[in-house]
């Protein structure tokens, strides 16, 4: 389960360290995808990307999504290696996509990671938190 909040910066070669507790859940390779819906980066497993893909292609399938959101969604996706000091690269293309340059704020969101610029991260921490006093999940 990825939890929490650390900020992080990526070297000159656009690769970011892990948090130590993620790196346990990604092992060696990691799945990046630009998200749909909010100015991030989306990290997952190798488990986890077949389980978001199985989902997209069955929303597809019973037309609740596109084919070309499927389409749009699965190019933005890199595999990356991990290597030994933790770190992951980030393709110059998704890094250029949500405007990430040195500083990030990497969040676990349970089932993925997501990278994020800080000051859109600090939006979203400002926003009104009704919604989540509301919800019946917790």
């Amino acid at each position: 389960m990825f939890t929490g909040e650390h900020d992080r910066l990526l070297d000159e070669k656009g690769r970011i360290v892990l948090p130590s507790n993620f790196r346990r859940h990604l092992k060696d390779v990691a799945f990046i995808a630009k998200s749909l819906q909010a100015p991030c980066l989306m990290v997952y497993s190798a488990d986890e990307i077949e389980k978001v893909a199985e989902r997209l292609i069955e929303q597809v399938q019973t037309k609740k999504v596109t084919a070309d959101a499927q389409r749009r969604w699965a190019a933005s996706i890199s595999e990356v290696r991990t290597d030994t000091q933790g770190r992951i690269p980030i393709p110059a293309k998704l890094r250029n996509e949500i405007g990430l340059e040195r500083e990030a704020v990497v969040i676990g969101v349970i089932n993925r990671l997501e990278i994020w610029i800080p000051n859109e991260w600090n939006r979203i921490e400002g926003e009104s938190e009704k919604e989540l006093y509301e919800s019946v999940w917790l």
